[in-house]
């Protein structure tokens, strides 16, 4: 019996197409797989952005609140400089000036007054309103006698 080859029956062309099938499928898988990897690499970048500071919403200004002690009253420029703490979703602590609407608000202030206020902030203008004074500062200290120390004893009289 006469042996058959694989190229006499069709056999081959099959085999052919087979062989093609399989390298296609191979360019579709890595083709498939770059892809992916692109569109995973760009959203892998897009979350490493820093973020962004919280925005304040448009409608209006924002007030934040301050506790601080007064440093000077520059009635001239309407400002008051206070040394504040920190005020949550605004600044750190930091000494610094704040401008007032109305010089009416400045007379009670004097340096070393503990005070709150509302920092108002409307784009860039930044200002106190609602100040109160909650400690007036010690007016009456008293004088230094004799250059002694206070707590060593007194020279006794004769």
């Amino acid at each position: 019996m006469p042996r058959i080859h694989p190229w006499q029956t069709g056999e081959r062309e099959r085999m052919t197409q087979m062989r093609d099938r399989t390298k296609f499928q191979a360019q579709r898988f890595f083709l498939n797989a770059v892809i992916a990897a692109g569109i995973s690499f760009s959203s892998g970048l897009a979350g490493c952005g820093s973020p962004k500071p919280a925005q304040q919403p448009s409608g209006g200004p924002q007030r934040y609140h301050l506790d601080g002690r007064v440093v000077s009253v520059e009635a001239a420029k309407q400002q008051v400089v206070v040394d504040a703490g920190d005020i949550p979703g605004f600044m750190s602590a930091m000494t610094m000036g704040y401008s007032v609407k109305s010089p009416n608000q400045l007379a009670p202030l004097s340096p070393e007054d503990k005070i709150t206020a509302d920092v108002v902030v409307n784009g860039n203008d930044v200002y106190l309103e609602n100040i109160v004074v909650v400690k007036k500062a010690d007016q009456a200290k008293p004088p230094a006698a004799s250059g002694a120390h206070p707590a060593s004893p007194q020279p006794a009289k004769q």
